[in-house]
């Protein structure tokens, strides 16, 4: 696998809620993000960065560009530390460099390459609407991801339910693709 572009993650600072208040309130991302919350003012950020400071089972990053500038969010969720597995997701916007120029892709191998070959993961996991084609082919096409199941109708969005894409990527599956 090979990077399309070269991104660097960081952890979240202080500094960077207004940059994450405004992607999360970004229109085309809160389409595309499976979870759904009310649009988010700078108390109720400031609010979310002091709760999940400390927290064992989530760990989020700044997605930043070979320019340094912030282009997305991702991180693990969910982290099951016994069974050595996690919940990821990324989070692109806030700036017209950051969508379709591969920042994506890169992003998802970063974090599979942190996961795997740092954290220690066995297993990393995510969930996309069945009709967001880009992530699908992010994850699955580009970055060899499997496809594990379908939640079909779960989610109520634009006014009617769609499916979620489940799928997987496991360390041995990782290293099989970085050998090759």
């Amino acid at each position: 696998m090979t990077n399309p572009r070269a991104v660097s993650l960081r952890p979240l600072e202080k500094s960077d809620l207004s940059y994450l208040r405004d992607l999360a309130n970004d229109p085309e991302v809160r389409e595309n993000v499976v979870g759904w919350d009310w649009p988010l003012s700078d108390a109720g950020q400031e609010r979310w960065f002091a709760e999940s400071v400390g927290q064992s089972t989530t760990k989020r990053f700044i997605i930043e560009s070979e320019t340094g500038q912030s282009v997305g969010l991702t991180g693990f969720w969910d982290i099951d530390w016994r069974n050595r597995s996690a919940m990821t997701a990324i989070k692109l916007g806030g700036n017209s460099e950051a969508r379709g120029r591969g920042y994506g892709v890169a992003a998802i191998q970063a974090i599979m390459e942190f996961g795997f070959m740092d954290a220690g993961f066995n297993r990393l996991h995510a969930t996309i609407f069945a009709s967001n084609s880009r992530s699908i082919a992010a994850y699955v096409l580009k970055s060899g991801w499997t496809e594990e199941g379908r939640l079909r109708q779960h989610v109520w969005r634009n006014g009617v339910y769609e499916d979620l894409v489940q799928i997987g990527m496991l360390r041995s599956e990782f290293i099989e693709k970085i050998r090759n």
